[in-house]
Order: structure tokens, then sequence, then C-alpha cells
């Protein structure tokens, strides 16, 4: 049972006026280790709904309640308790917790605590003048009257390691519900009279706290399941059992779990179990008082359907709850996170949503509207977790044995693997309740062929989408991190202790032999890259290796160089650093900037919440006068808290979803789109900007046509660029949009590149100018990361050793997009309009080239800021080239790391009397500095030759020779010269 509903219920028969009923009753703090462990309990004689207490802790009697455990969602009924242990205490203290490893517990003999409704205090103990109170011992209360001020004699003082207290009110064990007047249990009722047609078994009633029956039955069932260990806290040991006929309802489950002894129990074995019937935080069970093998039989697996009386898909799995069930095509279960680790109870297992994948709320609604809220109750209605019996910390799934084992046609990449939009098909198991949701605990052993994907879910060895004259890509890396593992330069920004990135040598050599392995097949012209270790651009820097690498894998003409500026050492003040990497041959690097983003100051601590700096280069191309920006940046992240994060109770339960520091992510958006504005050209805003496609980050920067007319956005509270203070103490309202187009989600709006839990959605993007929108070819979310187990990332190495390919490379996907600046590619050919239309030169057609050049030009020293033509030799390649065959000419101040400054590209799409001469020029019109300068000369896509070019000090000579241009004009065939020059 959804335990939202139970508070629904509950909350409809409480009176509102019941504070006096909720005491802290214990509390334990212990000479030994983390024993400390607090106690509250409802004294009163009726259930009560927690929502808007907390349990507070005041360190030291400080002058703040600094943390804080909320209690939403707990319901005590009468005479329960509620523990809460510290997550380091010995085992026989954590086995009686309700609540483990919550900050509360970090309290010394000094530190009050107290129970709070609506920030009001209901009861405390321990005083708020840092007094010592409860130092090495147990405090049992005796007096259950709450109070607001701290008064011991309502105390009984204990060892610090009497324990036998807690999880009883007043130290004693709750007396048992009255006995059934007919003492022998009837041996007539069946499972499906247990659990009902409803979401509790019509023998509890948790409306009225009644979660055990007063009485014991007796049920029989055929045994489908055995647990032999607890799994944390959602299985414990027990077993499955499901009535041998079914009553034919299918309203009703003919299966429940049975918590008792499993000796000598076997699978197929015919059980009669005695005990009362319990709903266990929602899930149906029966407590054995007796169990009994009366024979052997056997269940066949009932395929999940939905029907048509099921309001939402909950109530489907509610109707199978400890059912004997399959999942075949027929349920339509898609996998929603592929198997891989859950942070809650920190083991593997996997996550399926019923039609269709659930989207984050916030991806397609504006937070905390009417429809983003029903986005997010369908995504919990939708959900069923396959959970192995075992826990599982790193290795394949026991129900998948064969995961990850064969590469049969040898292309480096697993064939037995399970992707997210994969439908299920023949995976059997159990179902359980635990933690708010429904579980599937698989019973079968299953292979890839479970698992059912279709064309558009398959792996793509590289990104599809339609080709234009540039691609521009941003990548999250997940911290590329050399300077611990991979005997890189030293990271000044990185604090002392921590170990971020690849955990040894070889995982550091995985994740980059992963990265590289994406990256190439990216095939982008100008790469953003995210997290990024900041330690310089040296011979043994993190950017600097990477980009070795990658080239190591390349042609040369396919080449990256890494954008930086002269005097450029570091990017921003944090570990790691926005980067970008380029195709020198493709466009050139006209200028770059780094822009610092708003960063937030606690002036009472003088805590600084940082965000990267931005790395802002602007390009020019070959082939036409337009420049563009791009601005690569990672705002803040969601899981970290910033100031207004601890302001109020609202805050901290994150109503609206968009998670810690959307403030701040609204300040640097509206700083970015300030400074943007300032810079002429179109524009491209790409990274990882950490805000879901409707949040308030995103709507600045876009639009907010989405959005309610009242919709308010704020910035962040004392936010600083430098000394310069940007909102205040208190933020401010910003009513600005900038414009700018998420062109993925007007291409495709159901795309996504990360996965949170199991609602998919987008937190990397690349944003357009307006004026380019148009422009825009396509674009796409290359689902190798997010989508896949992460059983193939760098950090499991058995795997991913195995498997260097590209797939789990990061945990983001990679978002490229191909822009034509006509609105449609160039086409590097060259028309060609011979005197004779009766013989005409196509495009395509071989000309034979000439042994050596025929009148090349006399050579030439440029000069500084001055215009040239650079010869270039054709007789370099093979004897023919074909007319329309693009040649490139990069120039740039490259150094022995292939970073670079300034570069410059320029283009000829030959015709055919240049080949016929055997030479052409190509013109760099704006000239460059004094200085020697890397010449990487390529005729499709393949190098000619690398070479130094000297620019000299101006100098009022000219030199040179007649060039193609005169001798065009001077053999009459002017009209063969047609040239793309930058």
């Amino acid at each position: 049972m959804k335990k939202s509903l139970i508070a629904i219920a509950v909350g409809a028969v409480i009176a509102p006026n019941v504070n006096a009923n909720i005491v802290i009753s214990e509390i334990t703090e212990a000479v030994k280790g983390n024993n400390k462990a607090i106690e509250i309990a409802n004294t009163g004689s009726t259930s009560l709904n927690l929502d808007g207490y907390s349990v507070e802790l005041d360190p030291n009697g400080g002058d703040g309640w600094e943390n804080k455990l909320l209690l939403d969602g707990v319901t005590l009924s009468a005479g329960q308790t509620y523990v809460i242990v510290n997550g380091n205490a010995d085992s026989a203290l954590k086995d009686i917790a309700d609540n483990l490893g919550s900050n509360v517990t970090f309290f010394n003999g000094n530190d009050a605590v107290s129970v709070k409704r609506d920030g009001v205090i209901v009861d405390i103990i321990g005083a708020v003048d840092g007094v010592k109170y409860n130092e090495n011992v147990t405090l049992r209360r005796t007096d259950m009257s709450p109070s607001t001020i701290y008064d011991a004699a309502k105390f009984n003082v204990l060892p610090d390691t009497d324990w036998t207290g807690f999880g009883k009110l007043d130290g004693s064990t709750p007396p048992t519900p009255d006995p059934d007047p007919t003492p022998d249990p009837d041996p007539t009722t069946t499972i499906m009279d247990l659990q009902g047609d409803s979401w509790a078994s019509p023998h509890t009633d948790p409306a009225k706290g009644i979660y055990i029956s007063s009485e014991e039955f007796t049920v029989a069932g055929i045994i489908t399941a055995i647990q032999t260990e607890a799994l944390d806290g959602d299985l414990p040991v027990g077993f499955f059992i499901q009535d041998e006929n079914g009553d034919g309802d299918v309203k009703t489950s003919d299966g429940i779990f049975v918590v008792g002894d499993i000796t000598g129990l076997n699978l197929g074995d015919k059980v009669e179990v005695t005990g009362p019937v319990e709903e266990k935080y929602g899930w149906t069970q029966i407590p054995a008082t007796k169990i009994e093998t009366t024979g052997t039989g056997s269940i066949t697996p009932t395929i999940i359907k939905t029907q048509y009386a099921d309001p939402d898909f909950d109530f489907t799995l509610e109707r199978h709850e400890g059912m004997l069930v399959e999942l075949s095509q027929a349920s339509n279960m898609q996998v929603a996170r592929s198997y891989s680790l859950d942070d809650g109870p920190k083991r593997f297992n996997m996550l399926l949503a019923h039609e269709e994948l659930n989207q984050h709320p916030n991806q397609k609604f504006v937070p905390a509207t009417d429809d983003a809220k029903k986005q997010a109750d369908c995504s919990e209605d939708k959900r069923l977790v396959v959970e192995s019996f075992a826990k599982n910390t790193s290795s394949v799934p026991s129900w998948f044995p064969t995961f990850g084992s064969t590469d049969s046609d040898g292309d480096g990449s697993a064939d037995d693997y399970i992707r997210v939009a994969d439908t299920v098909d023949g995976l059997q198991g159990v179902i359980g309740y635990s933690f708010s949701d429904y579980r599937f605990y698989v019973t079968n052993v299953v292979d890839e062929t479970a698992f059912v994907r279709s064309e558009e879910g398959e792996r793509q060895v590289a990104p599809l989408l339609e080709d234009g004259d540039i691609r521009v890509a941003s990548f999250h890396t997940q911290g590329y991190f050399n300077s611990l593992q991979g005997g890189g330069e030293t990271n000044p920004y990185l604090a002392d202790g921590l170990t971020p990135g690849a955990q040894s040598a070889a995982e550091f050599e995985t994740q980059t032999a992963k990265l590289v392995s994406a990256l190439k097949a990216l095939d982008a012209d100008i790469i953003g890259l995210m997290e990024i270790e900041n330690n310089g651009f040296g011979d043994s820097s993190a950017i600097v290796h990477l980009v070795k690498q990658l080239n190591a894998e390349l042609p040369e003409a396919d080449h990256y160089s890494i954008a930086s500026s002269e005097g450029l050492t570091d990017i921003g003040s944090l570990a790691t650093s926005n980067q970008v990497i380029f195709r020198a041959n493709t466009v050139g690097l006209d200028s770059l900037s780094v822009m610092p983003m708003p960063e937030q100051r606690a002036l009472a601590t003088d805590d600084i919440y940082r965000q990267h700096a931005a790395l802002v280069p602007t390009f020019t191309f070959k082939d036409r006068e337009e420049k563009l920006t791009v601005a690569v940046s990672q705002f803040k992240g969601k899981d970290t808290p910033c100031l207004e994060d601890s302001s109020t109770d609202e805050q901290l339960a994150d109503f609206d979803r968009q998670g810690s520091c959307e403030n701040l992510r609204v300040s640097a958006a509206d700083y970015l789109g300030q400074q943007l504005a300032d810079i002429d050209g179109e524009k491209i805003i790409l990274g990882s900007l950490n805000a879901y496609a409707n949040e308030d980050p995103i709507l600045v920067l876009t639009n907010r046509d989405n959005a309610p007319e009242d919709y308010s956005i704020t910035a962040a509270s004392n936010t600083f660029i430098g000394d310069t203070a940007l909102h205040g103490e208190k933020g401010a309202v910003i009513t600005a949009s900038y414009g700018y187009k998420n062109v993925l989600n007007i291409l495709k709006p159901k795309s996504y590149n990360v996965i949170a839990n199991d609602e998919v959605g987008s937190l990397d993007y690349v944003l357009t100018s307006a004026g380019l929108k148009s422009k825009v070819v396509d674009a796409t979310q290359w689902n190798i990361n997010a989508g896949e187990s992460s059983l193939f990332g760098f950090a499991n190495s058995e795997l991913a050793t195995q498997y260097t390919d590209s797939y789990r490379s990061a945990e983001h996907d990679p978002v490229v997009l191909s822009i034509a600046f006509d609105g449609k590619p160039i086409k590097p050919v060259d028309p060609i309009y011979p005197e004779n239309p009766d013989q005409p030169i196509i495009p395509g057609t071989p000309v034979k080239l000439p042994p050596e050049p025929i009148n090349e030009p006399r050579p030439s020293t440029p000069s500084t800021g001055q215009s040239f033509d650079y010869f270039v030799d054709l007789t370099a390649t093979s004897g023919y080239l074909k007319v329309g065959d693009e040649v490139t000419v990069s120039v740039s101040d490259a150094d022995a790391n292939v970073v670079v400054m300034s570069s410059y590209v320029a283009k000829d799409t030959l015709d055919a009397f240049e080949i016929a001469l055997g030479w052409t020029e190509v013109t760099f019109a704006n000239g460059f500095n004094a200085g020697d300068y890397q010449v990487i000369t390529a005729v499709d896509n393949t190098v000619l030759e690398t070479k130094t070019l000297t620019v000299a000090e101006s100098s009022s000579s000219s030199g040179g020779s007649a060039g193609l241009g005169g001798l065009f004009a001077m053999f009459g065939l002017g009209f063969l010269r047609r040239k793309f020059q930058k």
C-alpha cells in the first residue's frame, strides 16, 4: 500500500491540536564510539501523522538549531515509538532503529535536542546554555508530559549501555491486543481473505492506528520464494506463499509474505501458516506464530496486466502484492534506470516504469505547478524496483549472470547488457513493498533476450544527426583528474584529503580510454568539456593529457587544439574547470575570455558557495565572415546546499523539485545573459547548467512562455563578482529572459541526457541565440551514458577494463548540434563553367597533376598585420586530384601541447586549372602578429604538409609574384577562379 494514501486517511481522523502527545521518551550518549540514539513517542490514544514535525539539535548550546530531521510521512500509532540512531553505532543499537544516520544524532552531553511542530518547540531535553546533562548515560522518561524547558526530574538516569527501553514506551513492551475470543484459528481463511480488495487488509485499520489484527488466522499456500538473510530494511527473513487455486477475483492478491522461521522449508512446499495479519509500513504480511508443512505443489507465474478498473498502475501492483508474477511484453514495463547503484540502500538494483519513461516533472512543466505535481505523482505510481534477494554492491545481477560476458562480433562492446527503454519480457519474481515503492524480487535466471529493444533504443556507435557545416558539442566528463592517479600537475584548488575521479592508475587509464573513444566518435568541430581538472595547460595537465591521447587516435587533419589565451594558467578557482577543444582545420580561434560566475558569501561564517567560471571563445570560419561565440558553462549543482536551502523547512523539503542552489543558478543565468548581450554576433551557451528544461535558470536564459503570469524567479542573496555585489542581502526578483533557443527541446522534446533515480531529463544544453536557430540543421542527445549500467563505468573496473568503448564513459550524455550557416550545408565543390558547354568539367572529374608546380609564385615573407597569400604545393600528393577537392590551410600559434591562443583557417575548392598547374593559393585577409606559426595543409582531410611560417615585423617593401589571379587573367581564364577565404 502506498504510504502517502495511509497518511491522507490518518490525517482525516486526527485532531490538529495533539502536540501534547509527542515527547522525547529516551536518549543515550555512550562513552564508547558513536552509540547515540533518540527515541520519540506518541503518548496519546490515537494515531498521529507527523507531517510538520521535526527533531532538531542545538550543538553546544549555540544560537541555532543547526541539525534537523523532518518527520513528514511518519505516522505513529498510540503508544508507538520512533528510534533515531547514529549511523556508526554498534549493530545492537542500529537493529532497533527506525531512522539510521540522521545528523541529529551528532550530539554530546551538552547538546540540546527538541521536537518541533511547524518550527515551534513541543518538547525539549537539555538546555541551550551548553550545560552537560546526559554525558555517558541513558536517560529514560518517567513523566510523559512534555516540557518546553528541560526538567531533569522527568527522567531516570541509567548506564550508557542500557538500551533495553528503546522501542518500548516507558521501557516496557506495549500490551498485546485482546486475544481472539475463539482461541483456535479458523482453518478455512484464505490468503485472499487477508489481502482483501483494497490497499490494506480488512482485518486492520491503519486510519485508526490498527496495523495488526487482534486475531490469528491459519492460511494455506505454496512457497514461491524464500529469503534466507534480511535485505537491509526492505525484505526480512521469511518466505512468500500463494494460494494454490486463487479465487478468480482480480481485485484480490493470491499471495502474501510470511515473516518467520525458514528452517527446513523449500520452494514448492505446501504450508499452513498461523499468525495475525499486519500492515508493515503498507506491506500486508503474516508474522507467523506457527508453520506446518503439509505437502508440495507448484505455482504458475501470473503475467502482470492492467485492468480497466485500475485507476493507476500502483493499483495493478497492489492487487499482485505477494504473488509470483511474470513481466512479459504485455506488461509493458520499460527499463527506467539500468542495473546500477541505488544511492539509498547502497546496493545495485534496477528501476522499471509502466508504458513510458518517467520524465522529471520540471523537464516539461514549470516547477511547483499543478502539472508538475501530477507528473511527479504519475512517476511514483508507475515505478517498480527490480531487486535481487541478496545485497549486491559491485557485481553483475545474480539473475543475469551472463551480463557483459560476451563480445561475439569483436567490436569491443558487450553483447549482453540492459539499456533504458528496453521492454522486459520473461522476468519472473514476487512483489513486495517497502519505503513507498513496490519491489520485484527476481526468482528466475534470464539472459539478454529478456530485454526487448526497439531500433530507436539500440546503441549508436556515433551520434545520429544530419550534417551541416560544423558540429558543436557539450561533454560532461564526470571529473577527469590526473594529479592523483595519472602523475599529473599538482592541483592548487584541490582540498587536502579529497580524492575525486579515478581511484587508481588502472581506473584512470580506463577513464581516459573510454573518454577518447566517445570524443572520437562524437566527431565535433568545437567541444565544450566540463569537469576537467584545473591544473593548467602544461605537458602533464589533465586537458593536455586527454587531448594528446585523443589526437593519437585521429588522422592529423582531424587533430584537436586546446583553446587558451595569453597568460592563462587556470580557469576559475575550483578543482575542476570548463575547457574547449576545437579542430583548427575547420574553425579559427579569434579570441577567448574567462568569465567568472556569481558566488554566494555567507557573511556571518565566511563560507563561500562558488561556481565554475565560464570559458568564452569566439571562433571564425574558413568560408564566411560570421563569428560564433561559445560560452561553456557549468552552474552550481543540485546536491550541495546554498544559503537559501537552510532558511526554511519548505526549502529544505524542496517542494518545487529544483534541488539545492536554484537561486544561485538563477544568478549565474542572469549574469551570463547580461555579459553575452555585449558580444556581437551569434552565440551558443553550452554545458551543464544543472537545471531541467523548465526550471528557473533555463527560463531566464530562454523564455517564460510556459510559466504562469504570477510566476516569480529570484536570484540568490549575497552574490558577488569579485568585490561587486549583485543582488543584495535578500536577493532580487529577476524579470529578464534572454531569448536563447533550446533547440533540443524543440526538435526532440522527449530526449534526455541524465537520469535521476528513474526520472529522465536534461541538465546539459546547447542553447542558441535567436538568429542562429534557423541555421541549426539537427541536434541530438547521444545516449551512450545515462541509459547504460554503471557496471560499464570506469569506476567498476572489471567490466570497464574489458570494454573501453564509449558506453558509460561518464554519467551525462553528450549533446551535439549541427549548424549550416546558409540554412543548409555548404557543398565543398566549386561549380565550373567552361567555355565549351559540350565538354563540361564537372566536380569529381580527376585531373592529372604535373611532376612539379608550373609558374609558381616567388616566395615572400608575410608582415605583421598585412594580408597575404599562402602558396600550396599540390604536387606533394598523388598523381591526380579531383575537381571540387577542398584544400584547407590552418595557421595557429600551437605549442608542443597543442594549446592555442589564436588560429586562422582558409580554404580553396580546386578547379581543373589549379590542379593542372600543381599549385594554388589561399588568402589570409586580416594578417597576423609577428612570430612563428604552425601551418597544416590538407586536401580533403588528408594532410599534405606541416611546416612553420614566420611573420616578420611590418615592412614597407612588398614582394611576391603575379600569383594565380594574375595567371588567370594572363590566360583569359578568370572565370575559373572562385575561392572561399577567411
